[in-house]
This record gives structure tokens, C-alpha cells and sequence, in this order.
């Protein structure tokens, strides 16, 4: 092949892909995770110390409210994703029989027949593909329906036929806001699993160390790694630009109301066109 024709200097090896700029300290703690004789509480201190001197760093002592509206916390165990979910909605009075605009979701996929295809490719053309980030705005026209803001879309607001389910602490049955018959499912966004979270990312991210805590008491190892370690890597390299350590099980509520205000819609797509002749 060409490539085997060329010169030893002209071949480049990439063997590190990231999303944080090269001198984001998250990047020298993902490689302290590498070292086989670390502990957690080791890792704890350097996160410690890399707070002190660059504030891309933040030790919490409680998850922020307000940050969740648009980046979840991510956590290991399910029964903690459901009950900061369920302090997120109290902490913002959202009602138990409806959705507030501005409360965040994560599409859990689209639930159509094959005959429908069409319509499927259509959606996830405009960004609603599983674990896609979407800030509620408001009811659609028909039943079932959600008027929806699609994260990173270049034609983020849509009205789509929903599936919105929100688990609660000690309910085996979620509690469903929006139930189209098909279309598209959303679970609440305000916390996620560390391992769904896998290939998404978003500028600050919340770690919720209490279970990172947890998984190292449980000693679980994955293809001789600890979990701990392959968790703590996940979720702390989810953030392109600022990590939050949270260090303990509180919330600190929202100084304003939810809203959807922030949500702008981008300047319309740019049309190219051949020079007119001269």
C-alpha cells in the first residue's frame, strides 16, 4: 500500500485521542488512573491538589442543582441516578403530574415499527439518536406530543411524538409524563449512569464520588482493572473543559427558577453558490 512506501519521518503515530486541550489537568488525572499501585484515596489527593492550582478543577461538597438542568451527574449505581433525579425536580418545585420547561432529558432510542423507517432516519437526521441530550420546552400540539430543544442540532427545536418515562426512589413504576403510542423515548436527564455515558460529552461535568467510593469497597475488577479505575476514567474524561468532584450526598438548590431562556437557536444554515459568470 502507499502508506508502507513512506519514509519513517513522514509516518505520525496518534495513539491518545482526547477532548480536553492539552494542557487540561483531567487529562493528567486520567493518566494517574494508569498506574497500577493507585489507590482511590491517592487518586482523591491529587484531585485535591490539581483544584489548588487551576480551577478546571472543583472539589464540591454537594451536586449543583442548576448545572444538572444541563449536564447530568454521573454516578454508578442506578438506585443514585434515580433519587438525585428525584431531589432535581423537588429542589426545582416541579409539579409530580408534568414536566417543567427547562427539565432535561436523554433519548433512550426510537420506538417505531420498520414500516416507518422514513420517519426514523428523519429524527435521528435532526440529532434524536440514543442517548441524544434534549431540554423540554413545552407540549406539542397533539397528544403524546413534546416540543423539544435537541442539544449540539443545527435545527435543535422539534415537536415529536414522545415516550417519557421518570423513575422515582422506591416505585417500580416510572412515572410517565408523555405517552405516545411511538415515537421517540426519553428517560429524565438530570443524572446518568457513568457507563451510559460512554461517547458523550459536555463542557463541566459533576462526578458523583460517593460511588466511585462504592465501587472501589466493592473490589470488582473488569479485565483486571479495578472498576473503580475504569469508572473514575469514563467519567472524569466526559468533561472537555471543567471537572466537579462531588464529595458528598447533597444538593445545593437553584438560585433561579428552571427556564428555557439560554436555549438560542442558531444562526440559519449558510446556502453556497456558484460565482456568477462574468
Amino acid at each position: 500500500m502507499a502508506f508502507d512506501r513512506l519514509a519513517s519521518r513522514r509516518k505520525f503515530s496518534l495513539n491518545r485521542i482526547h477532548r480536553q486541550a492539552g494542557d487540561n489537568p483531567i487529562l493528567d488525572l486520567a493518566h494517574a488512573l494508569g498506574d497500577p499501585q493507585l489507590g482511590l484515596e491517592d487518586f482523591e489527593h491529587l484531585i485535591r491538589q490539581a483544584a489548588a492550582r487551576d480551577d478546571r478543577i472543583v472539589v464540591a461538597p454537594r451536586v449543583t442543582a442548576a448545572a444538572m438542568a444541563r449536564a447530568p451527574v454521573l454516578v454508578w449505581r442506578n438506585v443514585t441516578r434515580v433519587r438525585l433525579i428525584h431531589a432535581f425536580r423537588t429542589a426545582c418545585a416541579a409539579p409530580a403530574d408534568r414536566l417543567l420547561p427547562g427539565e432535561p432529558l436523554i433519548c433512550d432510542g426510537i420506538e417505531l415499527p420498520i414500516k416507518h423507517r422514513g420517519k426514523r432516519m428523519d429524527l435521528e437526521a435532526r440529532g434524536l439518536v440514543k442517548g441524544a441530550q434534549a431540554i423540554y420546552v413545552g407540549e406539542g400540539k397533539g397528544a403524546g406530543f413534546s416540543r423539544l430543544h435537541i442539544v449540539g442540532a443545527v435545527q435543535p427545536q422539534v415537536s415529536v411524538a414522545t415516550i417519557i418515562k421518570i423513575e422515582r426512589p422506591d416505585e417500580e413504576e416510572p412515572f410517565i409524563p408523555s405517552a405516545a403510542r411511538m415515537g421517540a423515548a426519553f428517560v429524565h436527564g438530570a443524572a446518568c449512569t457513568i457507563h451510559k455515558a460512554q461517547g458523550s460529552q459536555w463542557p463541566e461535568v459533576q462526578v458523583f464520588a460517593p460511588d466511585i467510593r462504592a465501587a472501589a469497597r466493592a473490589g470488582r475488577t473488569e479485565a483486571g482493572i479495578a472498576l473503580w479505575k475504569r469508572l473514575a476514567y469514563v467519567a472524569i474524561t466526559r468533561a472537555e473543559r471543567r471537572l466537579h468532584w462531588v464529595t458528598h450526598y447533597r444538593l445545593a438548590r437553584p438560585q433561579a427558577p428552571l427556564g428555557i431562556s439560554d436555549l438560542a437557536t442558531p444562526a440559519a444554515r449558510l446556502t453556497m453558490r456558484a460565482p456568477e459568470a462574468e
